[in-house]
């Protein structure tokens, strides 16, 4: 009995204590909020905290990336032409020059002299061609000397054309604007032809070279963007565009060689660098939002669009391409959509939900606040 009588006691105060419990959970706070529980048992469910972004348009491409080497958009090695003693050097090492500057100045004096003999023999070959010319109009000549008189102005004439080019080669002079390299000769060398005197080279547009495999070949095009780093401006990226594509796919490599032009105005890079190139094709403006926001369920993708009363719609999605983080939205958003990134796993279709970055996209009450009053 004394059993028993415990055991009623126990139920009865087990009784009393969720009684109190009931009684707390459905009461009414005296300034007016409802508590979480009876919220609950009422159909109202909490704002579920979450963060969300705009749907935003950018330029998406796709890249293709590839190895290339630099060259000058000019590029000479400066040579001799003749054999001669250098009589005078117009340069200096890695110096500016423009189109016509005389680089080099051989002693020119022999060959000057066999010009002016050629000169002056023109000049009697002329004398007798017009005394001849005379004689023949009064058949005092015959057509056969007149023939041959004639001929051997000509023939004058070429003998002085070749020296006058041979003494222009003992002057040297830049064939473009450029920069030139290390000087090879000195003052008072004598040189033969073939010897090297210097290099030029054009260095305001620098040529890209590089090879892509021919399964691509239908995608390029000339004017396509590039974007190319080198290790030697390892935080910066040169861009350009494709000048043209070769007509030919190398059957050894499978692959068609592409020129790009970069502007090189600052002229920092150099003939024979090594660059790493992204050729980018396919470019659009496309809307993208991040990559978190997408929510797979079977063979579709969904995401949760936050709407002006704060409340979530679960919408389907056609995504396209995607890269590190951001994926092309192809149908289902609008510009602007302001879309779940963070909390979306567990959010339904109509859930409330509490934007924790709403000053940011929205411009809430916190960045009103902080606007300095003008009054």
């Amino acid at each position: 009995m004394k059993a028993l009588r415990t055991l009623f006691g126990l139920l009865v105060a087990a009784g009393l204590a969720a009684g109190l419990y009931f009684g707390y959970s459905t009461y009414i706070a005296p300034s007016g909020e409802e508590t979480a529980g009876a919220s609950m048992r009422r159909g109202g469910a909490r704002a579920q905290p979450v963060i969300a972004m705009p749907v935003r348009q950018e330029i998406f491409a796709d890249r293709l990336e590839a190895i290339g080497t630099l060259q000058a958009n000019e590029s000479i090695v400066v040579t001799a032409k003749v054999q001669g003693v250098v009589k005078g050097i117009g340069f200096s090492d890695g110096g500016m020059v423009n189109a016509g500057t005389t680089l080099v100045q051989f002693d020119e004096a022999e060959q000057r002299a066999r010009y002016q003999v050629e000169l002056a023999n023109l000049d009697e070959q002329r004398k007798q061609f017009e005394r001849i010319a005379g004689l023949a109009s009064s058949n005092a000549a015959s057509q056969a000397r007149f023939d041959e008189q004639q001929a051997a102005v000509k023939k004058a004439e070429a003998n002085v054309a070749a020296a006058r080019a041979r003494l222009e080669d003992y002057t040297i002079t830049a064939p473009f604007d450029g920069r030139l390299g290390t000087r090879r000769i000195s003052i008072g060398a004598l040189v033969s032809p073939g010897t090297v005197i210097t290099t030029l080279d054009d260095l305001s547009i620098m040529k890209l070279d590089f090879s892509v495999p021919e399964t691509f070949l239908s995608t390029l095009r000339e004017g396509l963007d590039i974007e190319a780093t080198t290790s030697a401006y390892p935080s910066e990226v040169f861009r350009g565009r494709v000048t043209s594509i070769d007509t030919r796919v190398d059957p050894m490599t499978r692959a068609v060689g592409i020129r790009a032009e970069i502007p090189n105005t600052d002229q920092r890079l150099r003939p024979g660098m090594l660059m790493v190139v992204d050729l980018i094709k396919d470019r659009r403006e496309s809307l993208m939002i991040a990559e978190e926001a997408l929510v797979p369920f079977e063979n579709q993708q969904y995401v949760y669009v936050v709407n002006d009363d704060d409340t979530v719609s679960q919408v389907a999605v056609t995504i396209g391409r995607r890269r590190p983080g951001s994926v092309e939205i192809l149908e289902g958003l609008s510009l602007g959509d302001l879309v779940v990134t963070e909390g979306n796993t567990a959010l339904m279709d109509g859930n409330k939900v509490r934007l924790l970055n709403e000053q940011d996209v929205r411009g809430g009450p916190a960045s009103a606040a902080s606007t300095p009053s003008r009054g």
